[in-house]
C-alpha cells in the first residue's frame, strides 16, 4: 500500500518535497494559503488546495486525520508553522516532520508533537523525500542526480543469510559497503552474514536501491 503525505507550505521547500514524493509514488495532499503557490504546482502534484491549516476544522475537513505523514515546510511564519504542527498532533497524525529556520526552534516542535525537525540547511528536500517515502530507509544521502549512499533498516523477520547467498550486487547492482550490527559498523566480506534488525549501508542508483529496499522488506514479511 501507497504511504500517504500531506505537505503544508508549498514554497519552494515544500514544492520540493511534494513533486521528489510524487516521484515516489506516493499519494500526496499539497495545502497552501497562497493561490499563487497553489497554482505553481498544481500542475505537478495531483490533488492541491487552496487551505488554511492553522485552523484545526479546516484540516478535519481535508481528512488530514488519516493520513499517514504530514510535513510542514511553512516558511518566514513561525506562528503558522506552531499551530500547524498542534493542530496536526490533535488530529493523531503520527508522523509530522517540521521545517524550522532555525535549529533554536527544533525542541519546541518535538514538544508541540512533531516527530522530526528539519533546518533546510541540514537537509535537502529530495533527500527527506527519499528517507520519508520508506519506514526502511534511515538515512539517505544524494551522491549525484543517479546514485546515492542509503542505510536500509532490516526488519526482525528476516531469515539470516549471508551477503553471497542474497547475491545483492549482481541481482541489483549495488554495493553494500558496510553493515552496522549491535550499533557497530565495520566494512562486511561475501561470508559474513546480514541478520534481523541490522542496517546495511549502501551504495547504487536510486532506481536499484529503491529495489532493494523493496527486496528487503519482502523478505522481512
Amino acid at each position: 500500500m501507497k504511504k500517504s503525505f500531506v505537505v503544508i507550505g508549498l514554497g519552494r521547500f515544500g514544492a520540493s518535497v511534494a513533486k521528489a514524493l510524487t516521484n515516489l509514488n506516493c499519494d500526496i495532499l499539497g495545502v497552501d494559503i497562497s493561490e499563487d503557490c497553489v497554482s505553481d504546482i498544481i500542475r505537478d502534484i495531483e490533488h492541491c488546495v487552496i487551505a488554511d491549516s492553522t485552523k484545526l476544522a479546516t484540516l478535519k475537513e481535508l481528512g488530514v486525520a488519516s493520513i499517514d505523514h504530514a510535513v510542514v515546510a511553512i516558511g518566514n511564519n513561525l506562528e503558522a508553522s506552531i499551530l500547524t504542527t498542534m493542530n496536526l498532533n490533535t488530529l493523531g497524525v503520527k508522523h509530522i516532520t517540521v521545517r524550522s529556520d532555525s535549529t533554536n526552534y527544533k525542541e519546541m516542535f518535538k514538544r508541540l508533537g512533531a516527530t522530526e525537525v528539519i533546518v533546510p540547511e541540514e537537509a535537502s528536500a529530495i533527500s527527506l523525500a527519499n528517507q520519508i517515502a520508506s519506514d526502511a530507509i534511515l538515512d539517505y544521502y544524494s551522491i549525484d542526480v543517479n546514485y546515492a549512499i542509503v542505510q536500509i533498516a532490516v526488519g526482525a523477520k528476516f531469515k539470516s543469510r549471508t551477503l553471497i547467498e542474497m547475491d545483492l550486487r549482481n541481482k541489483f547492482d549495488v554495493n553494500i559497503v558496510g553493515i552496522i550490527h549491535n550499533d557497530e559498523f565495520y566494512i562486511p566480506r561475501g561470508t559474513d552474514s546480514l541478520e534481523p534488525l541490522d542496517i546495511m549501508v549502501l551504495v547504487g542508483t536510486k532506481q536499484k536501491i529503491r529495489k532493494v529496499e523493496a527486496f528487503i522488506n519482502q523478505e522481512a514479511n
